[in-house]
């Protein structure tokens, strides 16, 4: 998305990750769509003074918004970062607000100072309503190429009124969501701070404080795979990535995937080969 910094992604599921972007400059809108054909975890950072409203473009998507469901009628609202799984295919709208802009041009617009007003830090409702409504505006501005002023015009009510309605339809997770978001998070951060070291569903447990099938539930919940499943796909997609930016004439593929926890080659090449579709020297190659 062009409005965020700090971006890192992993690809969760086997094939070649072909995402796509469109974009349409609407001042002070920046609207974004984004299609994946793979599942795939990202966390960013908004840049300063910049909000996020999405909507999912397709309603059979299948994603989790910082832990909870976001389906066909959800709205996610955010200030600060964006954490978001996904399952399969999926394809995202989303409008980033310029709040510095947007107080600029509309001074006194009461739809602007709704808008304005009804900010928080990140929250996810379940609107069905306006989330249908978010999405045929977009869906309109990526098909008939309205005038950016006729667009933010359109869209500045459409988003005051939706976020007016936030606190009437807000998602609160439940005790058991929020204790498996939680477990999911601690073993993640884990993860990625041993991310060359052999780890077991034991320590992982240990470091969760949830007994291994609950630790095991919770991870489905939450990004759709067991923990050790998901630990394997973020190595490989972090070999991936450090493969693609290295230096092909300098680069030992036995030094990358050691640096990211695989020690057996052959176990380490059958599994880069079925996650990506073709070996890490092809991929090296194409550096």
């Amino acid at each position: 998305m062009p409005y965020l910094s700090e971006l890192s992604w992993a690809q969760l599921e086997s094939g070649e990750f072909e995402p796509s972007r469109r974009v349409v400059d609407a001042p002070p809108l920046k609207l974004s769509f984004q299609k994946f054909n793979l599942g795939f975890k990202a966390e960013a950072r908004l840049l300063p003074n910049t909000t996020v409203v999405g909507v999912v473009a397709d309603p059979s998507t299948r994603a989790h918004w910082f832990g909870s469901q976001l389906g066909a009628g959800g709205i996610a609202t955010t200030r600060s970062s964006i954490e978001l799984n996904t399952i399969g295919s999926a394809s995202f709208y989303s409008v980033g607000v310029d709040e510095e802009q947007i107080a600029r041009r509309f001074p006194a617009a009461p739809d602007a100072l709704a808008l304005l007003e009804n900010f928080q830090n990140r929250s996810l409702a379940k609107d069905p309503i306006y989330a249908k409504r978010l999405r045929a505006c977009m869906n309109r501005a990526f098909t008939e190429n309205p005038p950016p002023a006729i667009l933010s015009g359109t869209l500045i009510p459409l988003l005051g009124a939706a976020l007016e309605r936030r606190d009437a339809c807000v998602v609160v997770p439940s005790e058991c969501m929020n204790r498996r978001v939680t477990a999911v998070r601690v073993c993640e951060a884990y993860m990625r701070e041993h991310i060359d070291a052999t780890l077991t569903l034991f320590d992982l447990s240990a470091v969760a404080r949830m007994r291994s099938r609950s630790l095991i539930n919770a991870f489905e919940a939450v990004t759709g795979f067991s923990p050790m499943q998901y630990l394997k796909r973020l190595r490989l997609s972090g070999v991936n990535r450090a493969l693609r930016r290295a230096d092909k004439r300098r680069t030992r593929i036995i030094d990358v995937a050691a640096d990211w926890g695989f020690w057996h080659m052959g176990h380490f090449t059958n599994d880069y080969r079925a996650m990506f579709g073709q070996t890490p020297s092809q991929t090296l190659l194409r550096a």
